[in-house]
């Protein structure tokens, strides 16, 4: 059974050692986003050309600077939305699928502002955007025809991870389920609440 493969995609990176960095504060935001989000679409389509590869919004941020030579000092988590934005926008402008989708956190879920992408691209927001990233993931992988694709189309899934701690939430919530007895008999009743055995 073919596993997910979340790792940085393989892309040749300029050699940092000789390059001539520049900051986003000298390029300016606008211009940086747009540049960085080149990138990531390269990146992300290199991705989609493995049947189940993902990556982490860690490695394309790291990615996207080294590319492009611009680099920035702000956390991650506030301009790689933005730049995740630019290239969900421009897969929709292709007629592609959300390249988007293959982005996804350390635990395999899908990075965060991704629902909000999704909704202001489409004008619906998706009630779990991981189920929704999952059909983004297989149309990216059908359309840039990646390899290991089984021959049946694949399947839209989880990550393993994910999936695994999804289980262990539902088995958790399971056991935490309060259990009616009866109070004559003290034997669990069923759904109804009506005791068997005293009725």
């Amino acid at each position: 059974m073919s596993t997910f493969d979340v790792a940085a995609p393989d892309h040749e990176l300029p050699d940092t050692e000789e390059r001539a960095w520049r900051d986003v504060a000298d390029v300016g935001v606008a211009a940086a986003r747009v540049e960085w989000a080149g990138a990531a679409r390269e990146m992300l389509i290199e991705t989609a050309k493995k049947y189940q590869g993902l990556v982490q919004h860690k490695d394309i941020a790291t990615g996207v600077q080294e590319i492009t030579g611009i680099r920035t000092k702000q956390p991650t988590r506030h301009w790689i939305g933005g730049v995740l934005a630019e290239v969900s926008a421009e897969s929709l402008r292709r007629g592609e699928p959300m390249l988007s989708a293959l982005c996804v956190n350390r635990d395999e879920s899908i990075f965060d502002g991704y629902a909000e992408i999704v909704g202001a691209a489409t004008g619906t927001t998706p009630p779990d955007p991981d189920v929704h990233a999952s059909h983004e993931r297989l149309a990216s992988y059908r359309h840039f025809e990646a390899t290991g694709l089984p021959a049946s189309g694949g399947s839209a899934m989880l990550p393993p991870k994910l999936g695994a701690a999804r289980a262990r939430a539902r088995k958790a919530a399971i056991a935490d389920r309060p259990i009616n007895k009866c109070p004559l008999c003290n034997l669990q009743t069923p759904a109804n609440g009506i005791c068997d055995t005293c009725e």
